[in-house]
């Protein structure tokens, strides 16, 4: 009996130690796994980065491989460690793949480094039969940069508008309007902002400053100011609005400005439209005389009212008399008025004289001796003094003829 187990015990030994070489032997032509580490961010705030680490492994050999004590630290460019982390190991078996992955929360302070450089140390290496344990170090090095960070962030999408409402002698009050929408999973802020007003050849009309604001991820908000602009500028075509000021990131605990500039097309509103009231309130009166020399003499009164805050000015003002037989009319005088300025919130009387010659009162075919009615048509243009942009009114009046109607 005790031989048998002598025997046994030494063809133990013996296969043990065959084993031992042919596995020695094979961990010598052990090739060195494929290992790919890469940093990704997955997700950013205001406070802070969560990164991800991944570590994959490919192991060729016909035996498995551990990896064990797996510590990353990572330091940024001026050599500060932001982060320290240990990545979970295990076994990959032979001719496996195997991905080992760890996230870590990131903070800056003060600016955003170029790059991130992370070292990675651990071992790994080869268990058989519980009995031989062969390990190696490990120890490589990965640079990140940082630039994508900022390049994954989108400017804001932003619309001009304009509103304009009262005019007076020195301007137009307008609104600027501005609409902002975050297209980012982090807030932003908008500072310094103002708007610039010009006119399609470069020339300056106004201004506005407007309060800045922070704007929440995936948000829109409306930002408004008030300013004035020149009244030169409805002459304009066109008018250029120009916003500029600070686009602020609060990225991962560091403050990131970038400039904004956005300039939108604005039309100029039209004089009619500024007008809280247009003048045309307008009335006729005519006073007759004879002349021998002239004929008949007609003082010819336009009065108009002015509901606005502002002085108008008439101009271009023509008028026609017409004789008014039956339905029959035919112009017998035409002529204009001097221009004269409306004065604000008041009624303004322009006069002017029209003289109708003798021969044209003259009935002709199919007119009556004396006409019954004298009809008289008034246009002028109304403006503001130094703007080329009217607006047109008239007026139309009938009166009586300065005779006795024959019958």
């Amino acid at each position: 009996m005790k031989k048998i187990i002598v025997i046994i015990l030494v063809a133990a030994t013996i296969l043990n130690i065959v084993a031992g070489a042919f596995l020695f032997l094979d961990i010598q032509q052990m090739d060195i796994p494929e290992m790919a580490l890469t940093l990704e961010l997955i997700n950013i705030t205001a406070d802070e980065a969560v990164l991800q680490t991944t570590l994959s492994i490919n192991n060729h050999n016909s035996f498995p491989i551990i990896l064990q004590n797996l510590t990353m630290i990572t330091i940024d460019e001026t050599g500060e460690t932001i982060n320290h982390l240990t990545i979970p190991g295990g076994e990959t078996k032979a001719q496996e793949n195997r991905t080992f992955t760890t996230t870590a929360s990131i903070r800056f302070n003060g600016s955003l480094p170029n790059h991130l450089t992370s070292r990675l140390t651990g071992t790994f290496g080869t268990v058989f039969f519980g009995i031989i344990k062969k390990t190696f170090p490990l120890k490589f090095s990965i640079v990140t940069s940082l630039n994508n960070i900022l390049e994954q962030f989108m400017l804001p999408q932003i619309h001009l508008a304009a509103n304009f409402s009262d005019i007076t002698q020195e301007g137009i009050n307008f609104t600027g309007i501005i609409e902002i929408t975050n297209p980012n999973t982090i807030g932003i802020a908008i500072e310094n902002l103002s708007a610039n007003m010009k006119t399609e050849t470069g020339i300056h009309v106004g201004s506005v400053n407007i309060q800045g604001e922070t704007i929440p991820a995936k948000t829109t908000k409306q930002l408004t100011g008030s300013g004035w602009i020149l009244l030169k500028a409805l002459d304009a075509e066109s008018l250029q609005m120009t916003l500029t000021g600070d686009f602020i990131i609060y990225v991962a605990g560091i403050r990131k400005p970038m400039n904004l500039s956005v300039e939108a097309d604005i039309i100029p509103p039209s004089l009619e439209r500024l007008l809280s009231d247009l003048p045309t309130e307008a009335s006729l009166t005519g006073d007759y005389t004879y002349t021998l020399k002239d004929g008949l003499h007609d003082t010819v009164t336009f009065t108009i009212k002015n509901p606005n805050k502002i002085t108008l000015l008439a101009t271009d003002i023509t008028v026609q008399i017409f004789r008014v037989d039956g339905t029959k009319t035919r112009m017998i005088s035409n002529g204009t008025l001097p221009d004269g300025l409306i004065t604000p919130q008041s009624t303004t009387e322009l006069q002017g004289d029209m003289f109708i010659p003798l021969t044209q009162l003259w009935p002709r075919r199919g007119e009556r001796f004396i006409p019954d009615q004298l009809q008289v048509i008034l246009r002028s243009n109304v403006t503001i003094q130094g703007l080329n942009q009217t607006i047109w009114i008239g007026v139309n009046g009938y009166q009586d003829f300065p005779f006795h109607r024959f019958q």
